[in-house]
């Protein structure tokens, strides 16, 4: 007669994992049949030797999982004690935490230029822009000043070298000065002063206090 098979653990790890890798896709296309032919919502979390996690759901694993701990709120605690389940719940809460740290500052800065842009004002000439800002904010607001002062500089360059200059921009000096330089004011708060090598330097009318 035909033999039963001894069902018990592989000790080789290569035949474990190849092993692993099979079953686990024949439980998952198993669950999924039966969520079609019958209809069944199924949840699966599956740790590989390794300590990896793996997940499957219909309609959607979220979901189920919430249904689940919903009904069963003596095991929220427990899951929770997964490390693996622990670390993915952290890192998903500190890039929730990051991404509504930027939508605020994004509607923020938004805001100030409209509200600026309406009585003639840039909206970085509006000091409580960071009123609310703590000092690591406020490193990466001067880090985006710098990066946007040299995108400034970059294009004022190239108006300069190609002979042009703004009509609005009022000229302190139709000619250079002594050391070759043309003085260039925007307005109250910014300034333009390039060479005749070409080189450009454009100041917002503010002091970076920051390294």
């Amino acid at each position: 007669g035909r033999q039963k098979i001894q069902i018990k653990k592989l000790e080789d790890k290569n035949s474990l994992q190849v092993t692993f890798s099979k079953r686990r896709s024949g439980l998952f296309s198993k669950a999924m049949e039966l969520c079609v032919l019958c209809g069944a919502e199924v949840g699966i979390i599956v740790f590989s030797p390794n300590g990896k996690i793996f997940l499957a759901g219909h309609p959607d694993f979220d979901k189920i999982l919430n249904r689940y701990l919903d009904q069963n709120h003596s095991s929220l605690d427990e899951v929770n004690t997964i490390p693996c389940v622990q670390q993915h719940n952290k890192e998903y809460e500190d890039a929730m935490q990051e991404l509504e740290k930027e939508k605020k500052r994004g509607k923020m800065i938004e805001e100030e230029k409209k509200k600026n842009k309406s009585n003639g004002r840039f909206w970085w000439q509006e000091g409580n822009i960071i009123d609310d800002m703590g000092i690591e904010e406020l490193e990466e607001y001067l880090k985006a000043m710098k990066k946007l002062k040299g995108k400034v500089e970059m294009r004022v360059n190239e108006i300069m070298m190609n002979g042009y200059l703004a009509p609005n921009m009022n000229l302190g000096n139709d000619h250079p000065d002594a050391f070759g330089n043309i003085n260039v004011n925007v307005n109250e708060d910014i300034s333009v002063s390039g060479g005749i090598d070409g080189g450009v330097d454009f100041d917002f009318g503010f002091d970076e206090h920051f390294n």
